[in-house]
């Protein structure tokens, strides 16, 4: 069975609303001119990590305003990003979804305030039970 159009999330948005190829651009563009390595390097990484042969000529290119027709692969992002050491390719990416991307101390920010919140949580159940008890 498959569900209505007015019951998918996404139609709260209006058509085109995560058109994010500009944004996206900039950000690879961003993340190279502030990493410290030359392109080719960029390149010759990115090949060892995924696998396939990319040239500075593809990195060229998907930075190339004129080159609206070459964008920059998904599967490419996460190594660029440990590459680049910047996570705005894929914060770009996902602008506007609500949704974002942690870096190792942002992870560790996220998991402190989970474990006070849970805390405060058991400390607020415990004082109840306390105030039951009378104690």
């Amino acid at each position: 069975m498959e569900l209505p159009w007015s019951t998918i999330s996404s139609q709260e948005h209006r058509a085109g609303s995560f058109r994010q190829y500009e944004a996206v651009t900039e950000a690879l563009k961003t993340a190279l001119s502030h990493c410290g390595l030359g392109r080719d390097t960029v390149a010759e990484e990115l090949s060892r990590l995924t696998g396939d042969k990319i040239s500075v000529n593809h990195i060229n290119n998907w930075c190339a305003d004129s080159k609206n027709g070459w964008r920059l692969p998904l599967e490419y992002a996460a190594a660029l990003s440990v590459i680049t050491q910047d996570m705005g390719i894929i914060a770009a990416a996902l602008k506007g979804t609500g949704m974002t991307v942690l870096d190792k101390e942002g992870k560790d920010y996220y998991e402190l305030g989970k474990i006070t919140a849970e805390s405060r949580v058991k400390n607020r159940k415990r004082n109840q039970i306390y105030g039951r008890l009378g104690i």
